[in-house]
């Protein structure tokens, strides 16, 4: 295998920064790896509370929330968690740019490939493009924001066809949702390249057969969720409840969030302010006084 010329020095040093840039999703939410999905949960509904940006403004705070979001999305699909339980992070590279799990270890390409150097070669991993996330409200009393509670909620959303990928074929001129390239030429020996919307462009690569007999009835179809929203002790106005992948599903792409925003219903008897609870009262002049 040819190798580039770099010298051995700087090659060494290379793979030990490679190395310690990888990240562990383990690590990253605080549990083991013989983890529940269960534990996974409660771990990243911690973390995320901890670190969300709307809540912790330090320094730092934003990455290390971003961090935890991938380290969720990960460890609850059981694809993605099986190529990085079984390949680590540049095995899920690999998947997500499209080259399937085969194959361990890190060869000198993707070293290179990761610090963007020199022939052509990237930047880094691009995150595949998600459906958009659903922004929901979440009226609350004070009651319930106090003494925590859990509801159970019903949701709908476009879920794919089950046949859906019996309607995909290969298309090298998609660049991705609803993008295609074509080389036009516009003077003799000169070709420039052309970007264009079609709809049919479900992907990089991939495109959407119409009239397909696996899905009459288009893409997606309505789907209902049935979702438990638990809301801790004590959370506040403005928090956020987040269900990842649980928004509208598409081809040729993960689905987005649905994100519930908590929204205190005023209260008369009561008013909070930050971790304490007050209550206006009127009582009789005699037990003021002898109170």
């Amino acid at each position: 295998m040819f190798l580039p010329s770099y010298p051995r020095k700087i090659l060494f040093l290379l793979l030990l920064l490679f190395s310690s840039c990888a990240a562990d999703y383990y690590k990253i939410l605080g549990i083991k790896r013989s983890a529940t999905p269960k534990e996974i949960k409660k771990a990243y509904r911690s973390k995320s509370l901890q670190y969300h940006p709307d809540k912790n403004k330090e320094e730092g705070a934003s990455e290390k929330f971003s961090e935890i979001s991938r380290a969720y999305e990960v460890l609850t699909d059981e694809t993605l968690k099986g190529i990085y339980d079984s390949q680590g992070e540049a095995g899920l590279e690999r998947h997500e740019k499209g080259g399937g799990g085969g194959g361990g270890g890190h060869g000198f390409e993707d070293i290179f490939n990761h610090f963007g150097f020199g022939g052509g070669m990237g930047g880094g991993r691009q995150r595949e493009q998600k459906s958009p996330n659903v922004e929901m409200k979440l009226r609350l009393t004070v009651k319930q924001l106090y003494m925590g509670v859990s509801l159970d909620v019903e949701f709908e959303r476009q879920g794919l066809c089950v046949q859906w990928q019996d309607c995909m074929k290969n298309a090298q001129e998609c660049q991705g949702p609803g993008v295609k390239v074509r080389m036009q030429q516009i003077a003799p020996g000169f070709v420039q390249q052309v970007q264009a919307r079609d709809d049919t462009c479900v992907s990089r690569g991939k495109r959407w057969r119409p009239n397909c007999k696996a899905c009459p009835n288009g893409q997606t179809q309505p789907e209902k969720l049935n979702l438990t929203i638990d809301v801790d002790k004590g959370q506040r106005a403005g928090e956020k409840v987040v269900f990842n992948g649980a928004a509208d599903e598409k081809p040729g792409m993960p689905a987005g969030d649905l994100v519930f925003t908590i929204i205190e219903i005023p209260d008369d008897k009561f008013r909070r302010e930050g971790d304490h609870l007050y209550m206006n009262m009127e009582i009789p002049l005699v037990d003021a006084l002898v109170s």
